[in-house]
């Protein structure tokens, strides 16, 4: 590999390397972000992070207003957790010996300061024989930055962990409150229904019963009436023939 393709290896992907075999990630690499299709590590219940304390996320992001993608999930992350990594990265940086000198974040940083170089691998070549006179390999160049990834990866675990068990202790209780409710809910719907049918049953019957009754009463007053038509027929006809001359 030319000494070009050794700078360039960490940001550009040549089409000789595309055919070979990925490498196994270095362990605490293995992020948890969204689209991951890899099994959740599992929690561990002692695990701590600093963003996740007394509630899901001890983070204020009331004033925060995330982007949404037209599919309705987040599309960018929120300003607070971008300063987080960045604070994670420069703390990395100024604490641990094995960053100590030019490294990777000293060699991205830098480049900011040559932005007016059109040209992108002049630039990154120019960085770095800048930066050879602190020190700067390119094994030390390629080894830190595949640590700050593995710093990003054990922090994405850990925040995980710890929010999954912070998940399960305060809306898992809530998810278990409603679950039981909707069950709840279901018998008393079932036995709504019941009562439905049976109601709509009644009525059928005291329809009918009505009817019954109405019948009978129509028909008694109908047989009362029709017997007084024929007495006072009779009473009608019995003065008239007998009527006093």
């Amino acid at each position: 590999m030319s000494f070009l393709k050794q700078l360039l290896t960490p940001f550009v992907e040549f089409e000789e390397d595309k055919s070979r075999k990925p490498e196994t990630p270095a362990k605490g690499n293995e992020s948890l972000s969204p689209g991951n299709e890899k099994a959740p590590v599992a929690p561990d219940e002692n695990v701590q992070h600093p963003l996740v304390k007394g509630d899901v996320g001890s983070i204020n992001v009331a004033d925060q207003i995330p982007t949404y993608s037209p599919a309705g999930t987040i599309a960018g992350p929120l300003p607070e957790h971008e300063k987080y990594f960045d604070k994670l990265i420069n703390e990395a940086n100024a604490t641990n010996p094995l960053f100590a000198g030019a490294d990777f974040k000293e060699f991205v940083d830098s480049k900011v300061d040559i932005d007016d170089i059109s040209d992108e691998a002049l630039k990154y070549k120019t960085v770095f024989n800048v930066l050879k006179s602190q020190g700067l390999t390119i094994e030390k160049l390629l080894a830190t930055g595949q640590e700050y990834l593995n710093i990003i990866g054990h922090d994405l675990n850990a925040f995980q962990s710890a929010h999954a068990q912070q998940y399960k202790k305060e809306i898992g209780q809530q998810e278990s409150l409603v679950q039981k409710k909707a069950e709840e809910l279901q018998v008393l719907i079932q036995k709504a229904n019941t009562l439905k049918s049976e109601i709509n049953q009644l009525t059928q019957e005291i329809n009918l019963a009505k009817a019954k009754q109405e019948t009978i009463r129509n028909s008694f007053l109908l047989a009362g009436e029709k017997k007084q038509t024929e007495i006072q027929t009779e009473l009608q006809k019995i003065t008239q023939y007998f009527k006093k001359d």
